[in-house]
């Protein structure tokens, strides 16, 4: 494994010679040729270059200087700076990109063994091992030294050696001593922006760098045994002798473990799905999956696709959000063998008047009994819009049904606690009839609350397309999907109002979201904090959201309670509608959250799902069925750009989650 460290990217060669690129993409920076293999690989600012397994260069992201354009030729060894790259081969060296401060004029006469490339200067190591370099020098960063030295780093404004003994050597820019080293030996050396930092002996990563505090040696790096570290602007990554990479940002605090990086695996390769919303385990056996357009199949190795349920004529899925929405299998199902159902449909009489159902099916031998449908519960659409179903259908560890229920695009409706769009409601069906279809459980918060329907558990959601129950502790999470820039997850607990429309995320932003049901008032895109307007107290404050240039609509998941993928045990993995984004959230309210990504389908991600077991499968549109498994070679989590974190009380200004940070505008 080999891993390249830039400015906003972060790329790593796989053991098979594949690469794989993560982290901001501004100018395609992640669009890593597939069909080809690489030996090493090195990122700059928003490009990256990779020695191939033939030998030849291959470049690919940011352009302007020309540096995703390397020279023909035979090469083993390629750095990547600002705006520039160098590389080195049996025929010389050459440096391509920008040339201004000669920082790309690269002497002729001296032949090179090692070579780096900062902002305005490059380096490198001539065959007697002196240190040797070119272009800008303010500050000496740019002298030549006689060695011998055995290891190179080039940073944006120093330059760093290792002598025979490890011990360092470095120069230029020193900034709260970044060019300090500590008296220390070190096997390998590499130099950013903000640090410089080796792996010791022992494997730990030591770092000294541009920090506010003025102290120059932090030890920085993730805990464990690593071979190597590779240093970029604000960030760093190091990998062990198992080809794992642990990443870390400039902030104080770094990741208490190199989190493996999870892929995607196809669960049932030779079945594609069209439209799949729902997953989940089928009591005798397999996975049963929910279309959008109505149907409900099984599925499993053995025996592919069986339907099981359609009622795609009675469905209605015309529009983007509207269909088959959620199902679920009931907690009890060996004494009450019945499966819920939540879709979209319209009146027989009245093509125009939409509606939601909630209903029931029995289910004998594997097979649902569509002429025994109960209908539990009707909700009629309040507006003309068709979009804002929600649709989770989830039983709570007390046996009670959870039903989460969009807005209609409704301004006051989440608010009104006479209405159930933009709400969770908590209803007993455990005794249901065509008489009495549900009970209302007297432990509801608004069970004698005067204009209230007691069916109401929380409210305040715009749209809670997915939640969950935590199968360990009974927390329920919920994925609420934002209007004008910010995407929420919570833990939501009886009575709570979660804020919409007066909060978006952390922000107040005023109760007028529709006017003639679609139109946007502009008033309301100030997007004021929310600590400013003490007169909205009394809402509850997401955990986590996230802006728009980080994808367009949550896709809440599942608390991972599987066994294959420790690492992820008990963290809430949830997802982004736009790419198919996957994120996990651990952590608690004491010690603070921390969000990473686990996977990129870079495809739209509908919803999650688990099996017997407990292990995740993510369903996206007319693909087969994907699972996310953990690889013995794997890639550290990317940041979330703008993302907020919050313990107690008002939200963190700064926008930026702890642990992970610094992916550029």
């Amino acid at each position: 494994m080999q891993v390249g460290t830039g400015r906003d990217h972060v790329c790593a060669v796989r053991s098979d010679g594949s690469a794989k690129c993560w982290g901001g993409n501004d100018d395609r920076q992640l669009d890593v040729p597939s069909e080809v293999r690489f030996r090493q690989i090195a990122s700059g600012w928003r490009y990256s270059c990779g020695v191939t397994t033939v030998g030849t260069l291959a470049c690919w992201g940011r352009n302007d200087h020309q540096q995703a354009n390397p020279p023909d030729g035979q090469f083993t060894q390629v750095a990547a700076g600002w705006d520039h790259a160098c590389a080195i081969g049996p025929d010389g060296a050459a440096c391509w990109g920008r040339q201004a401060d000669d920082r790309a004029a690269v002497p002729s006469e001296v032949a090179l063994t090692a070579i780096g490339a900062g902002a305005e200067h490059s380096c490198g190591l001539t065959a007697e091992a002196d240190l040797t370099c070119w272009g800008k020098n303010d500050n000496g960063r740019a002298d030549s030294r006689p060695g011998p030295f055995r290891a190179l780093a080039v940073g944006i404004a120093h330059t760093c050696v290792l002598r025979l003994d490890g011990t360092a050597l470095c120069q230029g820019q020193s900034t709260h001593g970044r060019s300090e080293p500590p008296a220390t030996a070190y096997d390998h050396i590499s130099a950013g922006d903000h640090r410089t930092c080796g792996t010791l002996a022992t494997g730990q990563v030591e770092c000294w760098d541009a920090r506010p505090t003025g102290t120059p040696i932090q030890t920085f790096g993730p805990p464990g045994a690593y071979t190597s570290v590779s240093v970029g602007w604000y960030n760093a990554c190091a990998v062990n002798e198992v080809g794992q990479i642990g990443c870390w940002s400039s902030g104080p605090d770094p990741l208490p473990e190199p989190f493996d990086r999870l892929l995607v695996a196809n669960a049932i390769p030779e079945i594609e799905l069209s439209q799949p919303v729902e997953l989940i385990s089928w009591p005798y056996g397999g996975l049963a999956v929910a279309d959008k357009t109505g149907s409900i199949a099984v599925l499993s190795s053995e025996f592919g696709s069986e339907p099981v349920l359609d009622l795609t004529d009675v469905v209605f899925s015309d529009t983007t959000e509207a269909g088959m929405l959620s199902m679920a299998i009931a907690p009890d199902f060996d004494s009450s063998p019945f499966l819920y159902v939540y879709y979209s449909t319209q009146d027989k009489n009245d093509d125009d008047r939409l509606f939601a159902r909630l209903s029931r099916f029995p289910v004998a031998d594997g097979i649902v009994a569509r002429q025994q449908e109960m209908v539990i519960l009707e909700i009629p659409r309040t507006t003309q819009s068709e979009l804002h179903w929600g649709g989770a259908i989830r039983f709570g560890p007390d046996g009670m049904l959870y039903l989460g229920i969009g807005d209609s695009q409704c301004a006051e409706c989440p608010q009104n606690l006479n209405s159930l769009h933009g709400k969770i409601i908590r209803i007993d069906v455990r005794e249901a009839s065509a008489d009495e279809p549900y009970r209302i459980p007297n432990d509801n918060p608004q069970w004698n609350a005067p204009n209230a329907l007691p069916e109401v558990w929380a409210y305040g959601l715009r749209n809670p397309w997915r939640m969950a129950f935590d199968p360990q502790d009974g927390r329920l999470w919920v994925g609420d999907v934002g209007h004008h820039g910010e995407e929420e997850v919570s833990i939501v607990t009886a009575g709570a109002n979660l804020g919409w429309p007066y909060f978006e995320g952390y922000r107040c932003i005023g109760p007028d979201i529709y006017v003639n049901s679609t139109d946007i008032d502009p008033k309301i895109v100030s997007a004021r904090l929310c600590q400013d307007h003490p007169e909205y107290s009394g809402f509850e404050l997401p955990i986590v959201s996230y802006t728009h240039l980080d994808g367009c609509a949550i896709v809440g998941g599942i608390v991972y309670r599987g066994s294959s993928i420790q690492s992820l045990k008990g963290a809430y993995l949830f997802g982004d509608y736009c790419r198919g984004r996957v994120f996990a959230l651990d952590g608690d309210a004491d010690v603070g959250w921390r969000l990473f990504e686990v996977a990129d389908l870079n495809r739209p991600l509908s919803s999650f799902g688990i099996d017997a077991d407990g292990e995740v499968f993510m369903l996206t549109f007319g693909n087969p069925l994907v699972r996310l498994v953990k690889t013995q070679v794997g890639y550290a989590p990317s940041v979330i750009h703008r993302v907020r974190v919050t313990t107690f009380g008002p939200p963190l200004d700064t926008g930026i989650a702890p642990t992970f940070g610094d992916r550029k505008p």
